[in-house]
Formats: structure tokens, C-alpha cells, sequence
């Protein structure tokens, strides 16, 4: 009959108790449920009063505990090196005391503030696959006596199924942390992407960017070169319109001027941190995490600030979240403001072709018609309510103005530039007009053909008196006067002219002696002679007083020699008078 000894017993009640602890530690995959049952069995499969799990903190140097057994403190912070748990990740050693008020690296200050006395403590390194520390692992007062060898090795062995059990959720927990992130970030892309008004994206940033990092508050810098500035136009809860940074100074100042991130777990004790703004708001700032906001050519256009993690500091995590956070916020910002100047240049385009007296029009390939400014519409006497986009055949009557449609249509589907002058059409109303036709192409960044502008001057009053005028003048002349007649004061200016009479001799007499017809048809063809000599030396024909000429030589257009033209003129008159006696 065999012997069962009292280790033997030991040694099954604790393989069968390691077994437990594997198979629920295997079954539990969420960190935040795993960690309090790692305590809960290590303290039972190890017979102890309590234990805690440290986790090792890289960046900081430091050990924390999320949960502590018994403990209201939610989380417990030990510096490597300090304490038991502190020692033990440093050397990777396991420590087993069996008087902790005897041991100097024994820390009291946690049992003076929790009342609890410590007695006994055997901590464990754990390891991950690599042999690396990533944690400590703590029984604290066993019931039954001090901790053993054995003792030991089986927390040595729990510290080993605990380490594969917090990588598993570690990855676990990282691909949700990235589904989680993945799905924020569409939902913020979603929510950016709908906003196109500036100043109202910008608020949204900041709220969205607020409760997303689980912070207080929220600011995005813009970068103003010009200046060598951050300003940022909506701060959220403080009462400024703007505020203005300079590069170099402050933390978002850094952050621009450096293109690093960063993060500081007490605002106050960093030199960086310009405590004026909370001096003037009443606000204080404890934790801010800064990242600079990127262009794609990775030059820095921003900042990103977010201040007071509730309840926690920032980690490296929030440090990438906010990174991508940021890029999405750059992306939709400057989505916003190129529709903002879009809509600018549309607006200053169309405010411009609505003050211009020179009628525009744009076709596309088609020959359909974009837009027509109202100087446009008045030329060619266009209906209001036209269709949208209309055909050009429809904007204008072909039946009516064909050419101008032919030409309109041939440029459009990519023809060369087109000018006319002086092109008669009719309005929609009937009533003609002339106008100065000239048709460009228009053309995309990649020089592609996109259409034509139509641009039309009317004539059409200018040609009415420059009939008027080159009765009277040259026709030398009358351009001049319409090209001038903003500066030109007609009948209004005094000046020194010569001035040519003639008459013809004799007249009432010449009169008496043939018909009315036969004097008319006579004086027609002797004016004709005498004005084109006057117009010959660019006098001025004033008028016809009878049978009598009247011009005038130095107006409206002087020369120095007027008094020689107008003698010129006069001779000129008697050699055309003695060839008309003679015909």
C-alpha cells in the first residue's frame, strides 16, 4: 500500500490548482476583466492574503498596477528600481521576504495610507518569449507561514502562464484598439467631410478632437508663415477670438518650430509651458499632448493640442491617435478652404463680368452655355428666363444670327481664337445690332480643350455717330473722337481756330435760270467737291448755310498749321471748282 507524504499532497493540490489557473486565464481574453482574475487566482493558488500585478511602463520607467486586491486605489505607480516589485524588474531576480518592515527596500508608505501591514511578499519577474521583463507578479502575507522554494516555483510558473495570457490580450486588445481607431477615425472623416464652412469646421475639430482623446480641451494651430506664427481661430472654452504664438515659444510653439510631438504629464513644471493664458481664463492645465499637423509634402502647417486627459496621462498611444487625428482634421481643413477660395473666385469672377459693359459668354464643348453676364444679355436682347444651360442655338436665333452660332459652334468643339469687328446681328427683339466679336479657347491645368468665352462689345451706337460724325469730319477723325470722347469736350472748349467761308457767286441768279430739280443735283455735286478738300487738310466742315460752306481748321483735333491747311483747303476748293465749271 503506498504512502501518500505531505509535500506529495502539496505538489497535486498545486498542479491541479496551476491547471485551473491556466484554463480561466486561457478562456479570458479581455484585459480590463483579465487582470483582476490574475490577482483573484494567484492569491488563491498561492494561499496569500493579496497579490498585485505590476506592468512595466517603458516610456515612464515605471511599474504600475491597474488593480490592486483590496486596494481603492485604482492605480498604483512604483519606479524601477524603488521597492520590492521595483528591484525585482530591475535584476529580474525573484525576492522572497518573510519580514517586510525588516527589509530596507520595503516601501511602507503604501501600508501607513491603507492601514494594511505587510509581512510576507514573494515577487516574481514575468517574462514574454523573448526573456524580457514586461511585469512583476506579487503574493503578499501568506496565511499559512512564509512563502517557500516551492512557493517559488509555482509562482514562477503562474508568472509564465500570466505572460502568455497578457500577450494574448495585449493582441487581442490591439487589433480592437485598431478597429476601434479605424472606426473613429471614418466616423470623424464622415463628420469633417460635411463641413465646408471654415470657421464651423474648425469648432468641429476641436469638439470632435475633444471627445475622441477623452480630453478637456482642444486647439488647432494653423501655421502662418508670413508672420512665423501659430494662430488658431476658435479655442474651445476660452473666451478668445484668437490666439497668436510665435515660433519657438510655448509648447505648441515648439511642437512648430521642432516638428516633434510632445507630451508632458505636469504642465507646470515644464519650462517650455507659458502659464499667461490660464492666468488670463482661470483654467489650469495639468497634462498636454502636442503634435504637429503635416502637409503631404511633410512640411508642418499646424499644431494639434489637446490638455487634460480625464482621469489618466496621455500615452504614446493617444500620441499616434491624435497624429492621425490630425492628418484627417489637415485634409478636410484644407478641403474647406480651397472650396473657401473657390467660392471666392467664383464670386469675385461673377461680380466682375456683372460690372463689366462688355457682354461675356462661355460655352462648353458641346456648345452649351454656362454663363452669360447681364452686359451679354442687354447686347443680344436675351430673355430672363431662359432654360439652364441652353444650346447656343437656342440662346441665339440661328435664323437670325447663323454666323455668329457657326462660328460659336466650330470654336467650341475646338477651333482656334476667333475675332470679328463690326458683325451685324439682331436682338431677340428684332432690332439690330453691331458688335465686336471676339471667341477664345479655354483650356484646363493640362492644357486641355474645355470650351470657349464669348465676348461681344456693342458697336451699335458707335457706328450710329460715326456715321453722324464723319459727315462732318474725316473719318480719321471721328475715331479719334470716339477713341477721346471721355476727354474730348465737345462745343465746350474756347481755342483759336481758322475758320473757311465760300459761297457760290451768284446763286440766286443760277437759281432763277434752271429747275429746282437741276439746283440740287448741282449743289450735292459741288459740295461733295468742297468738303472732300477740306476733309483733305482735316478741317472740320461746321455746316451748309445755303449755297454757302462754313469749316473750321483747329477743331476738335488742332494741328500747329491749321491757318496753312485752311488756305490749302481754300485753294484746293478753287482748282475743284475750275475742273467742275469745265465738266
Amino acid at each position: 500500500m503506498a504512502v501518500v507524504e505531505p509535500n506529495d499532497l502539496t505538489s497535486r493540490g498545486s498542479v491541479q490548482g496551476l491547471l485551473d489557473v491556466l484554463q480561466t486565464l486561457a478562456q479570458e481574453l479581455e484585459l480590463d476583466r483579465l487582470l483582476p482574475l490574475i490577482i483573484q487566482k494567484t492569491s488563491q493558488l498561492m494561499n496569500a492574503d493579496r497579490s498585485t500585478l505590476f506592468l512595466l511602463d517603458e516610456e515612464r520607467k515605471e511599474l504600475w498596477s491597474k488593480v490592486a486586491q483590496g486596494v481603492e486605489q485604482r492605480e498604483i505607480r512604483v519606479p524601477l528600481g524603488q521597492g520590492l516589485a521595483g528591484a525585482v524588474a530591475v535584476t529580474g531576480a525573484t525576492v522572497n521576504v518573510h519580514d517586510a518592515s525588516r527589509d530596507p527596500r520595503f516601501k511602507a508608505e503604501l501600508d501607513q495610507q491603507t492601514g494594511y501591514r505587510t509581512r510576507t511578499v514573494l515577487c516574481v519577474p514575468v517574462r514574454d518569449g523573448g526573456r524580457r521583463t514586461i511585469g512583476v507578479l506579487q503574493a503578499l502575507n501568506k496565511v499559512d507561514g512564509p512563502f517557500t522554494e516551492a512557493d517559488e516555483d509555482l509562482l514562477r510558473s503562474v508568472a509564465s502562464q500570466v505572460a502568455i495570457a497578457l500577450r494574448n490580450a495585449a493582441q487581442v486588445e490591439q487589433i480592437q484598439r485598431r478597429q476601434r481607431i479605424a472606426e473613429i477615425l471614418l466616423d470623424v472623416m464622415k463628420a469633417f467631410s460635411g463641413e465646408l464652412d471654415v470657421d464651423h469646421l474648425l469648432r468641429k475639430i476641436m469638439a470632435r478632437t475633444s471627445e475622441v482623446m477623452n480630453a478637456e480641451r482642444s486647439t488647432l494651430f494653423l501655421v502662418d508663415q508670413a508672420k512665423a506664427q501659430l494662430w488658431s481661430k476658435v479655442a474651445e472654452g476660452a473666451g478668445l477670438v484668437e490666439i497668436r504664438i510665435p515660433f519657438g515659444q510655448g509648447i505648441a510653439g515648439t511642437v512648430a518650430a521642432t516638428g516633434e510631438i510632445i507630451n508632458i504629464a505636469d504642465a507646470y513644471h515644464d519650462p517650455r509651458f507659458d502659464r499667461s493664458v490660464d492666468e488670463r481664463t482661470g483654467y489650469v492645465t495639468k497634462t498636454i499632448l502636442c503634435a504637429p499637423v503635416r502637409n503631404a509634402r511633410g512640411d508642418v502647417v499646424g499644431v494639434a493640442q489637446v490638455l487634460n486627459k480625464r482621469g489618466d496621462v496621455f500615452t504614446r498611444e493617444d500620441e499616434e491617435f491624435l497624429c492621425a487625428l490630425a492628418a484627417q482634421a489637415f485634409i478636410a481643413l484644407d478641403n474647406a478652404r480651397l472650396f473657401e477660395a473657390v467660392v471666392y473666385m467664383k464670386n469675385y469672377n461673377e461680380s466682375i463680368l456683372r460690372s463689366m459693359a462688355t457682354g461675356v459668354m462661355t460655352v462648353d464643348r458641346d456648345g452649351r452655355v454656362g454663363s452669360v453676364n447681364p452686359a451679354f444679355e442687354t447686347i443680344f436682347g436675351l430673355a430672363k428666363d431662359r432654360p439652364n444651360h441652353p444650346h447656343v442655338s437656342q440662346l441665339l436665333d440661328p435664323s437670325r444670327n447663323g454666323h455668329v452660332v457657326t462660328e460659336i459652334e466650330t470654336r467650341a468643339a475646338g477651333g482656334d481664337a476667333y475675332t470679328a469687328y463690326d458683325v451685324k446681328c439682331t436682338q431677340g427683339t428684332g432690332d439690330p445690332v453691331s458688335v465686336n466679336l471676339s471667341i477664345v479657347p479655354l483650356q484646363d491645368s493640362k492644357r486641355n480643350p474645355m470650351g470657349i468665352v464669348v465676348v461681344a462689345d456693342d458697336i451699335t451706337n458707335e457706328q450710329r455717330l460715326m456715321s453722324t460724325l464723319s459727315r462732318y469730319v474725316t473719318r480719321e477723325v471721328a475715331e479719334y473722337v470716339l477713341k477721346d470722347k471721355g476727354t474730348l469736350k465737345l462745343g465746350g472748349t474756347r481755342r483759336e481756330v481758322s475758320v473757311l467761308f465760300c459761297d457760290i457767286r451768284n446763286f440766286t441768279m443760277l437759281t432763277e435760270q434752271h429747275q429746282p430739280e437741276d439746283v440740287v443735283g448741282l449743289l450735292n455735286d459741288y459740295f461733295t467737291l468742297m468738303v472732300r478738300e477740306i476733309f483733305k487738310e482735316q478741317g472740320t466742315l461746321d455746316k451748309f448755310i445755303g449755297d454757302a460752306v462754313m469749316a473750321v481748321f483747329g477743331a476738335p483735333i488742332g494741328h500747329p498749321d491749321d491757318p496753312r491747311r485752311a488756305v490749302r483747303a481754300a485753294l484746293g476748293m478753287r482748282r475743284a471748282l475750275h475742273t467742275f465749271n469745265a465738266r
